[in-house]
């Protein structure tokens, strides 16, 4: 017997029977687990409609599953052995810590690798483990990359140098996109089965909105998307892949990582579907490295270090933030920051916000205010349809909040100033009247030139009171001394005018009352 949890929907698996005679399957869903968080009713809707969807293809595969809805886990893989005596019990090693914990213990269990051959990751924990202790300080995903790059020898010659004589042209891909136009994205329509899910979830889902659902249930779905992406969106992912755009929330991005996650996708299939569109003369390197990069580099980094760093990155707070998370992350209206307000409402209407929107709109902003990194870390789990806490902690807590110094070498901070520049704005002035429906600070109630005043953008007052609080730590970044040095030459009074502008907007920030529970070990 082999159990199915949310994130296995993939039958190559090591783990799962290749015939209907090798074994049947028990698929399990968890009243735990849909009650752990407030989960956006979109990501709720996606992980059980696809679950059930796997259970109906597998079905018609000729394979026996057993569909149950447990109290927990292990209690259901417990409940359902003492009831079958199955001979043997396989499972692919769960994704979260704390079920992963759960299930090693359990007696009669063999817990197959998640990564490496027979594995959804490309490379087992172990594996990562090793490269981490030939590592020499911080780990760094600019020296992993590479090795994974010449593991799948792509973008590679062969004498395992880089394609075009560089590993990364992230240089090359930071253009706004003002005036561009973007292709649709190709949602589907909900089937009766997932009509059926939407139902129940809009009774017991939290929060977002669950009108206009169109994700991906099914490897099918999936695979469609991946072909649309590599045919109409990535040989113009590169150049505009940091750009912000206020209508229009998705750009060129794949939005691949919301199945994938899932496992109705492969990481090495998309990777390669990639690569041979940059041999064919599709697409450029510089996008087919850019997307790559995110694929076989940053998603198998960070899930190495989730591992190398759990439980302890869950409490990670080297910068001692301590605010509560405000309102306006449930409730966007209650905020005046245009680009905030628009970044929440993309997460509440679709559960979904591209990279840029996560680390330099939202992690930006709760750095500089000072919010609790594990609150914040709460939120994204909940709130995104392809966050996991294997996925979402490192990236928040680590890289978008810098709680942790382990794979990081400075806070991913930014005032007013990238905001405008990634909008397409000019350097001076609310910008041309094209940028007023693209770019947020062109329709914001806050002005992103000043720094003081109440008509400052926060980011500005808060960016440069972040810097002269964290001085002593940032000083000895080689990247953040010219920074430190631009605050030097505004004086004590401005620096004392900043910090009030700063704190006034901080003590401006409501919690959402009552507040959210969560349960971070639930399932």
């Amino acid at each position: 017997m082999t159990v199915v949890l949310p994130w296995d929907q993939d039958p190559t698996l090591a783990a799962f029977p290749r015939t209907p005679a090798d074994g049947d399957l028990l698929v399990l869903e968890t009243k735990a687990k849909v009650h752990a968080l407030p989960w956006h009713r979109q990501k709720l809707t996606l992980v059980v409609s696809s679950l059930r969807h796997f259970v109906e293809e597998r079905r018609a595969a000729g394979f026996h599953v057993e569909h149950r809805v447990a109290d927990d886990y292990a209690q259901g893989i417990e409940a359902f052995a003492r009831w079958a005596k199955p001979s043997s019990i396989h499972i692919t090693a769960p994704r979260e810590w704390a079920i992963d914990a759960r299930v090693r213990k359990m007696k009669g269990v063999t817990v197959h690798e998640d990564g490496g051959e027979g594995g959804h990751f490309l490379i087992t924990r172990s594996q990562f483990s090793d490269w981490a202790r030939t590592q020499k300080g911080q780990l760094r995903m600019d020296r992993f990359y590479p090795e994974m790059r010449k593991r799948l020898g792509l973008l590679v010659d062969k004498s395992g140098k880089p394609t075009g004589g560089k590993w990364s042209f992230d240089a090359e891909n930071r253009e706004h996109a003002r005036g561009v136009i973007m292709p649709k994205v190709p949602w589907f329509k909900p089937d009766e089965l997932t009509k059926k899910v939407m139902h129940w979830v809009g009774k017991v889902g939290a929060w977002g909105t669950l009108e206009g659902f169109g994700w991906p249930v099914t490897r099918t779905q999936a695979l469609s998307w991946l072909d649309h992406f590599i045919k109409v969106r990535l040989s113009q992912f590169g150049p505009y892949e940091d750009a912000i755009r206020s209508d229009e929330r998705f750009l060129f991005h794949s939005l691949l990582s919301v199945p994938l996650n899932l496992g109705l996708l492969r990481p090495e299939e998309i990777a390669r579907a990639a690569n041979a569109a940059y041999e064919r003369g599709d697409v450029t390197l510089a996008c087919a490295e850019g997307f790559i990069r995110q694929v076989i580099g940053w998603r198998e980094f960070i899930r190495g270090v989730y591992w190398q760093l759990m439980p302890g990155l869950r409490s990670a707070n080297q910068l001692e933030a301590s605010l509560p998370l405000p309102d306006f992350f449930w409730k966007p209206e209650r905020t005046e920051m245009q680009c905030v307000r628009e970044a929440v409402q993309s997460v509440e209407q679709t559960g979904y916000l591209h990279h840029i929107g996560r680390l330099m709109v939202l992690c930006n902003y709760a750095t500089l205010a000072g919010l609790d990194p594990r609150a914040v870390s709460h939120w994204f789990w909940a709130a995104f349809a392809d966050a996991y806490e294997w996925v979402e902690l490192p990236n928040v807590v680590g890289m978008g909040m810098h709680g942790t110094s382990a794979f990081t070498s400075k806070p991913y901070v930014a005032s007013a100033a990238y905001m405008k520049r990634q909008s397409g704005m000019s350097a001076k002035g609310r910008g041309p009247k094209a940028a007023l429906n693209e770019a947020p600070c062109a329709r914001c109630a806050f002005d992103p030139d000043q720094r003081v005043g109440p008509k400052a953008c926060p980011y500005n007052a808060m960016y440069w009171d972040f810097l002269a609080k964290h001085r002593e730590r940032l000083k000895s970044n080689m990247r953040m001394r010219q920074l430190l040095s631009t605050l030097d030459r505004f004086g004590p009074e401005q620096v004392k005018a900043i910090h009030q502008t700063a704190e006034a907007h901080r003590k401006s920030l409501e919690p959402l009352k009552p507040a959210w529970k969560f349960d971070e070990d639930a399932g």
